[in-house]
């Protein structure tokens, strides 16, 4: 075996010496081990950024601290969080049947791994370089090892891969292999992982017709003994909603062969060998504009309904005038906007609106409302105002010429994106003749939010997957200015066996009950400072407060919050005292957030936790630490976790007439192992620490957008608003 490997990274170091530019991201596939790989092997790429990767194999493992297994399920996943650093997560399931009553192992590990191909992909002469570790945190391991990799692409078609590992648990030693793409869908595969060569194939479909992802499949064998076939099978889920996200995903990974993208392109060309026409006269040169990616060119759009503009604001005479501003607020009105005020300030159209039907983003609300108001506005106005309301609260002002709007949002190929000027300091309204009668009003409208809740306990000694599904019907009825009452039930519908009554984790099923009804007032104190008040039945049974207060100075970056809640369980006789404080740092252009909290959690536990998302579109994906010392016995209990956060309603939801039925914007999904504890068994599962009540409508997830509406972003982001207007225009 040790010749093998010395042959295999003989050739490889002759190779890499001449290798051509990086491979680009479409050949990085999840591996039978959950990091990005060959086989069983890594290479010194990671999985593109913003995808999810799941894959389920029958693999069975050589465990050295333990007999050989009957049998193996395996269950990975795999995020891109960024173009240089991926991390994953792994299941794995086994026993021995042939042993009395079965000797059986549950275990979860946790893969990362960084590497240079953003940086050495530039570079002809370099190859990719990656460093990684497999099977960190947790109190037991069976599958650990550390590792540096490296990858070269000397053909389009060829990626040549070599490494080495540093064990104990597997791959110890000089490892190495190939992807050879032999089609557009077929890539075969050849390693040897220091203790067995094996070969296989990967087979990786097109983009589902109405779902975007891509089913893969995997079969591989060992060729120096017989084992059993190896099959795999997966999906690969870019994450975000933008369409346009999706289709450059989707023509990253389906863009034509162009000559040695695959085998077969590569010897087609090969033989075609097509002759240059004979002549002495330059290439035209062709003018390159920036290409905006988040929308079709108008040439290229869908046939879609005309859009009828409203009459224009042509400033005749005072009646004409307030026709027109009536018939633009009518406009919004008929698109779903509640508390619309319309009216003219010298030469400025001001528009204000309150969003609760684009529900993924307020940037497709500013698109609609930019885009309705550019077309009424004629010749007349020359600068519009929009002023976002959040319960009748006005919260941030966005203002931009006219003319270049209209031409931008119209998607004239010559214009680029006009200067937004985006501010929490409102524009005083004195001599704003706003047009009267019906505003609209949001208050006495109330919507249902349905949504699930999922309770899971995964990979315990009692069993693979235990769960409670329910249903929660969340009934939100805006009162009055900032005020908002809130009755919320939780309807369990499905649970697993082991949550029955009088089994194992039978405190983990919840009945059927009201766990939420409360009123909560909203409070602007300064621009960028909001409180929140909110009583009633926080939780359950405990009645108490929740308040939160909360400053964004500035852009947008910075925000610093506290949390307060009181409530006492009048059936248990217990007290509730929560009191946390949190700086959040969001680096908007990066999508990338930071956020530290710290003081006496929901369950008394007292410490800190520090976490870190990554926006993906409207989807977010977040990596965590807490460290807690719980109340009742003085224990520290450190977890490290992965939550993602999903929006499960429809870009545009159903209209307030006279009832809304909507889903979540921001469902809430998490998966966390303990690293360390006190006193305690090994990975003891410990519900309830560095647990952050949070308010119905929070501060920072609704009135703020998750963080989202400020300066900084909306500034970065502009193209969401262009893209929100092309989606949503026609029958506008």
């Amino acid at each position: 075996m040790k010749s093998k490997a010395l042959a295999v990274l003989t050739l490889l170091s002759l190779i890499i010496g001449r290798a051509l530019p990086a491979q680009d991201s479409q050949f990085s596939s999840i591996s039978l081990q959950g990091f990005s790989g060959i086989l069983n092997t890594p290479t010194g790429h990671v999985q593109e950024k913003g995808t999810f990767d799941a894959l389920y194999s029958n693999q069975k493992d050589t465990f050295p601290s333990l007999s050989q297994f009957s049998w193996q399920d395996n269950y990975l996943f795999s995020v891109g969080m960024f173009s240089f650093a991926e991390i994953g997560g792994r299941l794995t399931n086994t026993a021995n049947s042939s042993l009395n009553e079965g000797f059986r192992v549950r275990h979860l590990s946790t893969t990362a791994k960084l590497s240079t191909a953003p940086l050495t992909a530039r570079f002809r002469f370099s190859p990719a370089l990656a460093v990684g570790i497999q099977d960190m945190g947790g109190g037991t391991h069976f599958l650990r090892t550390s590792y540096v990799a490296a990858s070269a692409d000397p053909l389009g078609w060829l990626r040549m891969s070599a490494g080495y590992g540093h064990g104990p648990d597997r791959m110890k030693g000089a490892f190495g292999g190939m992807e050879l793409r032999a089609l557009d869908w077929v890539t075969l595969l050849g390693e040897y992982d220091t203790s067995t060569t094996n070969v296989g194939g990967r087979f990786t479909s097109p983009t589902l017709p109405h779902f975007p992802a891509r089913l893969t499949a995997t079969f591989s064998t060992p060729i120096q003994h017989s084992r059993d076939l190896v099959i795999s099978a997966g999906v690969v889920i870019p994450l975000g909603s933008s369409k346009a996200t999706r289709d450059a995903a989707e023509a990253r990974a389906w863009k034509k062969p162009q000559a040695q993208k695959t085998a077969q392109g590569a010897f087609t060309a090969s033989k075609e060998q097509p002759q240059a026409p004979e002549s002495t006269a330059p290439p035209p040169v062709v003018q390159s504009r920036p290409a905006i990616a988040t929308v079709p060119s108008p040439a290229a759009a869908t046939p879609s309904v005309a859009v009828k503009p409203a009459p224009e604001l042509c400033c005749q005479n005072h009646a004409e005038e307030t026709a027109q501003l009536e018939a633009l607020r009518d406009r919004l009105i008929k698109a779903g906007f509640v508390n619309v005020r319309v009216g003219l300030q010298g030469k400025t159209l001001v528009v204000e609106y309150e969003n609760i039907r684009y529900n993924h983003t307020e940037l497709d609300a500013v698109g609609v409302v930019a885009g309705i108001a550019s077309q009424a506005a004629g010749t007349g106005p020359e600068q519009l105002r929009l002023v976002v309301r959040r319960k009748g609260l006005a919260l941030l002002q966005i203002e931009a010429s006219l003319l270049p709007l209209r031409e931008w949002l119209e998607g004239n190929a010559l214009s680029n994106a006009p200067a937004f000027t985006v501010t929490q300091h409102l524009a005083d309204t004195h001599g704003v003749n706003f047009v009267g009668g019906n505003e609209n009003p949001g208050r006495l409208k109330p919507s249902v939010m349905v949504y699930p809740s999922l309770t899971t306990l995964v990979g315990t000694e009692y069993g693979v997957f235990d769960y409670q599904l329910s249903i929660r019907p969340e009934l939100q009825v805006p009162l009055w200015r900032g005020a908002t009452g809130v009755a919320r039930w939780d309807l369990p519908v499905a649970w697993s066996h082991n949550l029955d009554n009088g089994q194992v984790y039978a405190a983990y099923h919840t009945p059927a009950q009201m766990d939420r009804l409360m009123l909560f007032q909203a409070l602007p104190l300064a621009p960028g400072l909001v409180a929140n008040l909110g009583g009633g039945d926080v939780l359950d049974s405990t009645f108490g407060t929740l308040n939160e207060l909360s400053w964004m100075p500035g852009s947008g970056m910075h925000r610093f919050q506290t949390i307060q809640s009181w409530g006492r369980d009048p059936y248990s006789n217990t007290t509730r005292k929560v009191l946390l404080g949190s700086y959040h740092l969001f680096l908007a252009r990066q999508d990338l957030a930071f956020e530290a909290t710290g003081g006496r959690f929901w369950g008394q536990d007292t410490g800190y936790l520090v976490d870190m998302k990554r926006f993906f579109g409207d989807v977010s994906v977040s990596l965590y630490y807490d460290s807690s010392v719980t109340h009742a016995d003085s224990k520290r209990w450190q977890h490290a976790g992965i939550q993602f956060e999903i929006p499960l309603t429809p870009r545009r939801d159903m209209a307030a007439r006279p009832i809304q039925i909507r889903g979540t914007e921001d469902w809430v999904y998490g998966q966390e192992t303990v690293i360390n504890n006190s006193g305690a068994l090994n990975n003891v599962i410990t519900p309830g620490t560095a647990n952050v009540p949070e308010a119905t409508q929070s501060l920072s997830r609704y009135f703020y957008d998750r963080d989202r509406l400020n300066e900084e972003y909306i500034l970065s982001h502009t193209e969401r608003i262009k893209e929100g207007w092309w989606r949503f225009r026609d029958g506008m």
